[in-house]
């Protein structure tokens, strides 16, 4: 595996993804080989446990895969038949309408059974008990109808893979999960793909930031967890010759099997045997026919399988929903780099590869009077991310076409790059109109050692007045940052109130020194792109550095004093809390506290919230 090539990518993948996202994984297999890797962001994330590839993800109904191929081994062995009633199978198997007897293996595998659908109750759950979820189902279709007549039309239905589950169980006399993994997982050596009851504890299982760990009961219908490259290793049985599925097994699963009767139905038709369709294709990539999807959902995750023959690929992802990324373009444009990088191979479609000499000349850091954003480029594709100093990183625009000489959002808005008077620019196309976004980082002048001296310092505001909504918003506090990779560049890094509407509870100002205790705000893009430029003033008084900037006036943390108890004063106090902060203090008519954290975000304010949260550490502030 080509594990720095695996990194860029990973690096390209996290500009897509949320703010404060959990966790998402990916393995891509070409030609047999594993030929990339990851897994980004958190197993634990309250606990601060790092996903790394051993990761397991609930892969819901990507399972209904396994248990297809489960069915399929017996087959082979001569014990089930496709077109034999269920009945046959699980005599105890009833539901209140006759038709139910006609119901097939088949039918269950091409979602033509007519059952109603889902057994909600169990389906999902927080910790394990001494329950048979397969006799609830089967409790709860004995009370059910049919829907609609066995191989009349499919429709999407989980109980008919509970339903095969089952008769997996009762034709090979092993519990479902012991037969899967002595069978296929065992075999393949995809050591952590298990069901939930049977997990392997050496594979331990991510969950979505606090929530508690997500445990499917549903073995055939979505019960699996399974690393990445483990779900790669299932697929890769579906290009390779191999000792457990047969060619006629997985070319009688890989044929259109659905049925409607609906002309205009186009997805309907296109479900083989567990696949969710075995005729994908995507108007942005030429994958060639015959290619194979199935999707899986649950209440924390979603993944994707994706088999390719044209390029003899297998493609594996899994995210947690905070990552709020689509899945199959992700992978896909994996595979499209992947392919472009290492065999000259263009499936793009819509798209043409980015030069190298385009890539090394517009990429890199674009500043705006408040943020700071990276552009990217890999493939054909770009992303735009916001990349604040303090904090997590987040999309701005993700995968932009590139036509060959604009990077296309959508049919409304694309960009481009110009100069002018020895600047580069990001620029907008929206609705028809042409206007500077952004303007390119460059070098400047070395940094002195007074301007070095103020770097990674903390400064609190000083004087706030009481009725200042800004001040409760944004520009609360600042730490003074050196641009990374830019010489001469400082960055005056304002907090504020996390989830604030105006500019996201964080303000990143560019400046450049003008003298030892002076900055200058040095952007020059016309229309919005250099409004609100900062020009900061440092000064002493006493033993407190100040800095007046953006109309308010900041104080250096390390000499503020420390909160003992005192009361309001006839002007605005700025204290650092070394203790903790009851918040019960009474507020005279017309004043105001705020409570900053250690961060300088707000977390208290009088003038917004009707009760103060205790406080154990951070500023307080008396106005």
């Amino acid at each position: 595996m080509d594990c720095e090539w695996s990194k860029r990518t990973s690096d390209f993948l996290k500009m897509t993804l949320a703010k404060d996202y959990t966790s998402v994984s990916y393995a891509l297999r070409v030609d047999g080989e594993l030929v990339a890797a990851d897994a980004l962001g958190w197993q634990d994330q309250p606990q601060q446990i790092k996903a790394d590839e051993r990761c397991t993800y609930n892969v819901a109904s990507v399972s209904k895969i396994y248990c297809t191929a489960a069915v399929m081994v017996l087959v082979q062995r001569g014990l089930i038949d496709l077109d034999t009633p269920v009945v046959e199978y699980v005599p105890e198997f009833t539901m209140l309408d006759e038709d139910y007897k006609k119901i097939t293996v088949r039918h269950l595998l091409n979602h033509a059974s007519g059952l109603p659908g889902t057994q909600w109750k169990g389906f999902s759950v927080t910790a394990l008990t001494k329950r048979d979820y397969d006799e609830e189902v089967l409790n709860y279709l004995a009370n059910s109808h049919l829907k609609a007549k066995p191989g009349e039309y499919s429709v999407y239905c989980n109980d008919g893979f509970t339903l095969a589950e089952i008769v997996v169980a009762r034709v090979s006399g092993q519990r479902y999960s012991d037969f899967l993994r002595e069978n296929i997982t065992g075999p393949i050596q995809a050591d952590s793909t298990r069901t939930i009851e049977d997990r392997n504890p050496d594979f331990p299982l991510v969950h979505e930031k606090a929530k508690p760990a997500e445990l499917l009961l549903v073995e055939g219908a979505g019960g699996l967890t399974t690393s990445m490259i483990d779900l790669c290793k299932f697929g890769q049985l579906f290009l390779s010759e191999n000792p457990i599925l047969s060619e006629a097994s997985k070319q009688e699963m890989a044929k259109p099997q659905g049925v409607s009767f609906l002309a205009q139905d186009q997805k309907s038709p296109s479900y083989g045997l567990g696949w969710d369709t075995v005729c994908f294709s995507d108007p942005d990539f030429d994958l060639g026919e015959g290619v194979l999807r199935k999707g899986g959902n649950s209440f924390q995750f979603t993944s994707q399988l994706i088999i390719i023959p044209k390029y003899n690929a297998v493609l594996a992802i899994s995210e947690t929903h905070d990552c709020k990324i689509d899945v199959t373009q992700a992978a896909l444009h994996i595979l499209a780099q992947w392919l472009l990088q290492h065999k000259g191979i263009s499936i793009y479609k819509r798209a043409q590869p980015i030069p190298p000499a385009v890539v090394e000349a517009r990429s890199g850091i674009y500043l705006m009077p408040s943020a700071i954003a990276t552009v990217a480029m890999q493939g054909a594709i770009a992303h735009f991310q916001d990349t604040p100093l303090k904090g997590q990183p987040y999309p701005w625009e993700s995968y932009l076409r590139y036509d060959g000489q604009r990077w296309i959002a959508n049919e409304k808005v694309s960009y481009f790059f110009a100069e002018a008077q020895g600047d580069e620019y990001l620029m907008s196309e929206m609705n028809g109109v042409c206007y500077p976004v952004a303007m390119k980082a460059k070098a400047f002048a070395p940094l002195s050692e007074t301007w070095k001296q103020r770097l990674n310092h903390r400064y609190v505001v000083v004087n706030p007045t009481p009725e200042d909504l800004v001040i409760g918003e944004i520009m609360t506090g600042f730490s003074l940052e050196a641009l990374p990779d830019f010489e001469g560049i400082l960055v005056a890094s304002f907090s504020g109130r996390q989830g604030s509407d105006v500019y996201s509870g964080g303000f990143d100002g560019s400046f450049i020194p003008a003298g030892e205790n002076r900055g200058r705000g040095f952007l020059r893009t016309p229309c919005n792109g250099s409004r609100d430029l900062i020009d900061p003033y440092f000064f002493t008084q006493g033993e407190a550095e100040l800095c007046e900037v953006a109309s308010y006036r900041y104080q250096r943390t390390d000499t503020l004093p420390a909160y003992q108890g005192q009361a309001f004063a006839d002007h605005p106090q700025t204290f650092r809390l070394d203790q903790p902060f009851d918040g019960t203090m009474s507020v005279p008519e017309g004043r105001r506290i705020m409570i900053l954290d250690k961060d300088l975000n707000v977390v208290g304010d009088t003038l917004t919230d009707e009760q103060l949260k205790p406080a154990e550490s951070g500023y307080l502030l008396l106005i």
